[in-house]
């Protein structure tokens, strides 16, 4: 999953009670490699955390596998990478059906959590992040023409180019069969996010008197 899908996830694992704190782990999730900083908030920690285990349930989940092999096979080496833009594609399309609010109340609301919890940012996240909200990246996801962007700016630093055009290709000429996957795959991936949130947040630590 791309940065949409994993801010969106952290709200659904939390429940009724949205955790902010959930929101920026997911977002930090593909910034921070390694032992997740003990100095970062408990609920950060447990956000990419949860970022880790979507990624890991994803690379397994029968659906997503699915539309990888839809994929031409001179490109399968990037395909998981593709269908994680492709998921934010459709979850923009149809966010307001599987996650209850508009696309562009929740866009709103997770700029403004993330920057709230800038000064948690290593350097590239920050620069990243004021990217993402100055062109509403998050919004614009609703069109292909960003997910082509995004995927040609990964290919092209991996030296691997040529497969944009064929997998964009595939992804015009089978669009219904990717939009379909995805409307199995992602209820798994929210139930998924619940389940393990369920047995992993950490208690709330209150003040001694």
């Amino acid at each position: 999953m791309n940065f949409l899908a994993h801010c969106a996830l952290s709200v659904s694992g939390s429940g009724t009670a949205e955790n902010p704190k959930y929101v920026v782990g997911g977002f930090l999730g593909d910034f921070v490699k390694g032992a997740v900083p003990s100095d970062f908030p408990a609920d950060i920690q447990t956000g990419i955390r949860l970022h880790r285990r979507i990624d890991a349930f994803s690379a397994v989940q029968s659906d997503i596998k699915t539309s990888v092999a839809r994929l031409p096979a001179a490109t399968r080496r990037l395909a998981p990478v593709f269908i994680d833009l492709v998921a934010d594609h459709f979850l923009a399309r149809h966010f307001e059906t599987v996650q209850g609010e508009s696309l562009a109340a929740f866009t709103s609301r997770t700029y403004a959590i993330l920057g709230a919890h800038e000064a948690h940012f290593p350097i590239d996240a920050a620069r990243f992040f004021h990217f993402m909200r100055d062109h509403d990246l998050l919004g614009r996801y609703v069109e292909v023409d960003p997910i082509e962007r995004a995927f040609r700016r990964i290919a092209e630093r991996l030296r691997r180019a040529e497969a944009v055009r064929e997998s964009m290709a595939a992804l015009r000429a089978g669009y219904r069969e990717f939009e379909e996957d995805f409307l199995r795959y992602y209820p798994a991936l929210q139930t998924h996010a619940v389940e393990w949130l369920a047995g992993n947040q950490r208690p709330a630590v209150t003040a001694a008197p």
